[in-house]
């Protein structure tokens, strides 16, 4: 690698760390090198284009980049791959949707960089209530409107609904350490509002156990949907076409790339050196080759939970690393369908149970499944239909069999009982399991200030940008959130103000 000079090393080709090397760069005249370990840009964003992927190369880049693994599959996973079964099919490792469709915090990123996406914006949603499905349209639900709620049920929940969307961000985060279930029942006992809560807290967070949900997190993920105008049935979340979620770190690393930066793949950070307090720079393997690479300032956007394994323990207090090794994640089990013709008509669709306590989990779990296809029609052959499909799972439970088992005979179970024709028409099925989905869940004392802060507290010139770092809601967002608020640390500049509204501020 020639000896140049940066004046930025991002650690990772995701969300987060791009986001502030996109920035700084464009906005700050830096040059900025970005070191990615894997082979692609993308981190935990990533996107297949079925028709040339082979199976062991699958298992090898979600796994890797991912923490994800193949349980089951229909048929077998050999001849998923090696017959054909999967040509013509576009989907992602997790299930990924963009809150707030053009209004979230990614796309109003991205369109500030000059980087617009192309959003396909889910336009319906169906909520199944004591195994009947309701359906809304194009919000349709706005106004308490859920037929199989009564009078009392819908004032209650109208009620929360309101205060959440009045509630300043400071108040807000005064709910951080609290749980969402002592949150609620302060307000209320109506079973049919903490039921319509809890799922929409479980969608937002990744969580089934409103006893392990942070109410502030939660109370900031939905006011910011209502203040953007937005319903769950009408752009609430979209997704986007092929090549897929990939294109947001991309477009963020070309953003880097065209204000003289660079971005290196197989480059593995071995430590980051540090100095008398202060950053030095990087030690670094780039395709099996040991390099220094001296800079000032380096943004860490890898998992915090990973952290010291690249930054020694040795620069920070006990407190602190035990804290971080404390952290506990939300996991995933995804179920993709891929169908013959649709069978579903709703964009995104709600299931308050399909198992719970009883079968072993810390919980009631909830359900939740995206018409990808019905959204973007380029995700699947003409004619045909994809769902992505996900229950949230602890860390632990994603690591127990029985378990996984439970949730994939579940989740095929309940399609097979509430729409016609799915069986028949059922081509093919793929069940993908993760431990990381949300590498620091949204939990109280978990988030807030609970995070690691983006400008690192012991070490001068390390930056943090991840969803797992300084930042607020979840997924794609967090990260760019993330990557803001490191940009703003590191330049000194208010990017948050100049780039994101008040409601996806906080």
């Amino acid at each position: 690698m020639k000896n140049e000079k940066y004046d930025v090393i991002v650690i990772g080709a995701g969300v987060g760390g791009p986001t502030a090397g996109a920035i700084l760069s464009k906005k700050e005249g830096m040059k900025v090198l970005v070191l990615e370990r894997a082979d692609h840009i993308g981190g935990r964003d990533l996107s297949f284009n079925m028709s040339d992927m082979d199976e062991k190369s699958y298992r090898k880049t979600m796994g890797k980049a991912a923490y994800t693994r193949i349980t089951k599959s229909i048929p077998e996973p050999e001849e998923l791959f090696t017959r054909g079964y999967l040509k013509g099919w576009s989907f992602e490792v997790g299930i990924h949707v963009l809150m707030i469709t053009d209004r979230g915090r990614t796309n109003t990123c991205l369109t500030y960089l000059g980087k617009p996406l192309d959003l396909y914006p889910a336009t319906s949603a169906g909520w199944f209530h004591d195994g009947i499905l309701y359906r809304f349209e194009k919000g349709s639900e706005r106004g308490g409107n859920f037929p199989w709620m009564d009078e009392e049920a819908r004032r209650e929940t109208g009620k929360i609904n309101s205060e959440m969307v009045r509630m300043s961000p400071e108040t807000a985060h005064s709910y951080d350490n609290i749980s969402l279930k002592d949150w609620m029942l302060q307000r209320t006992k109506n079973p049919d509002t903490l039921e319509f809560h809890f799922v929409n807290a479980t969608m937002n967070t990744t969580i089934n156990s409103p006893d392990n949900i942070s109410a502030g997190d939660n109370i900031l993920m939905n006011r910011a949907v209502a203040r953007s105008g937005y319903r769950f049935s009408y752009s609430g979340c979209s997704t986007l076409g092929p090549p897929g979620f990939v294109q947001i770190p991309q477009k963020y690393c070309d953003v880097i790339g065209e204000n003289g930066g660079e971005i290196i793949l197989n480059a593995t950070v071995k430590e980051v050196l540090v100095e008398g307090g202060k950053v030095k720079g990087v030690s670094v393997n780039i395709n099996g080759n040991d390099e220094i690479i001296e800079c000032p300032i380096v943004i860490n956007s890898g998992m915090v939970n990973e952290m010291f394994t690249y930054i020694p323990e040795r620069h920070y207090p006990k407190s602190f690393v035990d804290k971080v090794n404390s952290f506990w994640r939300a996991g995933i089990c995804a179920v993709y369908w891929g169908l013959s013709k649709p069978v579903v008509n709703e964009h995104l669709t709600f299931v308050p149970k399909i198992a719970g306590v009883e079968d072993g989990f810390d919980s009631d779990v909830r359900m939740g499944f995206w018409n990808s296809s019905g959204m973007c029609p380029a995700r699947a052959p003409q004619g045909k239909q994809l769902l992505d499909a996900y229950i949230s799972m602890r860390d632990e439970e994603s690591h127990n069999p029985k378990l996984v088992q439970v949730a994939w005979e579940r989740m095929n179970q309940y399609m097979e009982d509430h729409y016609t024709g799915f069986k028949e028409n059922l081509e093919w099925a793929m069940c993908t399991v993760s431990d990381s989905l949300v590498p620091v869940a949204q939990a109280p004392f978990q988030v807030g200030d609970s995070k690691p802060r983006a400008k690192d507290p012991y070490i001068t010139g390390l930056y943090h940008a991840s969803d797992s770092s300084e930042c607020t809601m979840a997924a794609n967002d967090a990260a760019t959130h993330a990557g803001i608020i490191a940009a703003t640390r590191v330049s000194g500049h208010d990017y948050l103000s100049d780039i994101l509204p008040e409601r996806i501020r906080y």
